[in-house]
């Protein structure tokens, strides 16, 4: 799912997140960066000569937002709040509940 989309200097930017926490970076088109998170991290890439880092932030049962900071070169281009997908929440709570379960069970 696509939460946020730049356009710096002609080249688009794309922050993607699947239901499972697959986050990616997407450059004109083409992955630049690829991780797996729960709560978020940084993504860092280059465009032509410019260091960027693509920063994601979710804290867990707090507002329900992700914050996005993309830097560029060490400054602060955009910085954003989306919403969390619905969908994406309930799986969340589904293996949370799961957790839970298992940890009572087995302990």
């Amino acid at each position: 799912m696509k939460y946020t989309e730049y356009s710096i200097d002609n080249d688009k930017i794309e922050f993607l997140n699947s239901i499972l926490g697959k986050e990616t970076v997407v450059v004109n088109g083409e992955k630049v960066s690829e991780k797996f998170s729960v709560t978020g991290t940084e993504h860092h890439f280059n465009i032509k000569s410019n260091h960027f880092i693509l920063k994601s932030n979710y804290e867990l049962f707090k507002d329900r937002k992700i914050k996005i900071q993309l830097i560029k070169n060490d400054e602060i281009v955009d910085s954003k709040l989306v919403n969390m997908k619905s969908n994406q929440r309930v799986v969340w709570i589904v293996f949370g509940l799961l957790v839970g379960y298992l940890l009572v069970k087995y302990l």
